[in-house]
């Protein structure tokens, strides 16, 4: 090839470089590598909101097992005491302490039993409304403030029952945690207008919502007041594809969305 037609080729791939981005159509394999670039970085984040869970969840159940072996200990205390008592006179009762050591030991699990459930009290607006709405984890909710709001002294249920009760609202958490859910629910949109919408929910990270006709959609995140939604008419048609795979696993496909508004 000549000189002359090397700078040919040359200034014909400038001119191609310096095209306004709206004359040059990007390929059908560079359109893949950024859909897959955006899903990419979309699972990371997601994975980065589920590890900080995990973490916040594995610390709450190491601290139940740790009062659960607690109470254990608490327990055969009391039973020993109880024998020693029984089987002493006044005078040997009078010296003997058990019944004082179960006292200060139920006073002091007491104390770190109510500071996992003010604790727990914390995450309630992080909830997503359809969890905290069951049953189960409503009347769950309903007793762990009735109690925190009595003095420590004062709690209505013993021991047991609200380490019970604490446990199973952090099963429940995590149980949601794990899986992609979808329920029905009503929105209003800016200008007061209300739609029954479709929600799927990714665990306790965020959530995506459309209307049935496709021309109302919302993104739903948690914060320290409860789950806030905002609308992103734009993303309509996609988190309708999106809420059609996860409820009927059919037309399965990658769909893009941001994982915050």
């Amino acid at each position: 090839m000549t000189r002359a037609k090397i700078s040919n080729v040359t200034i014909l791939l400038l001119s191609l470089l310096v095209l306004p981005a709206s004359a040059q159509q990007p390929s059908p394999l560079e359109q893949t590598r950024e859909q897959l670039r955006s899903w990419l970085e979309t699972k990371q984040k997601e994975q980065s909101e589920i590890n900080e869970w995990k973490n916040d969840q594995e610390v709450l159940t190491n601290y139940k097992e740790g009062l659960v072996k607690e109470i254990a200990t608490y327990k055969k205390q009391i039973d020993d005491a109880k024998v020693l008592a029984g089987a002493a006179d006044q005078e040997s009762a009078n010296k003997i302490t058990a019944r004082d050591q179960f006292i200060a030991a139920e006073k002091l699990l007491a104390t770190d039993l109510r500071k996992m459930e003010e604790e727990f009290a914390t995450l309630i607006p992080l909830l997503p409304p359809p969890l905290v709405r069951l049953p189960k984890i409503s009347t769950g909710i309903e007793t762990l403030k009735k109690n925190l709001s009595l003095p420590a002294d004062g709690q209505t249920e013993d021991v047991a029952k609200r380490l019970a009760n604490i446990t199973e609202l952090m099963a429940e958490a995590e149980k949601f945690q794990q899986g992609v859910n979808v329920f029905p629910e009503l929105h209003k949109k800016s200008d007061g207008s209300e739609f029954n919408m479709q929600v799927v929910y990714f665990g306790l990270a965020i959530a995506y919502a459309v209307n049935e006709d496709s021309t109302f959609a919302l993104i739903g995140v948690p914060s320290d007041t409860g789950w806030k939604f905002s609308e992103s008419n734009e993303l309509a048609l996609d988190i309708q594809k999106l809420i059609v795979t996860a409820t009927t696993e059919k037309d399965v496909s990658f769909t893009n969305l941001p994982i915050s508004k």
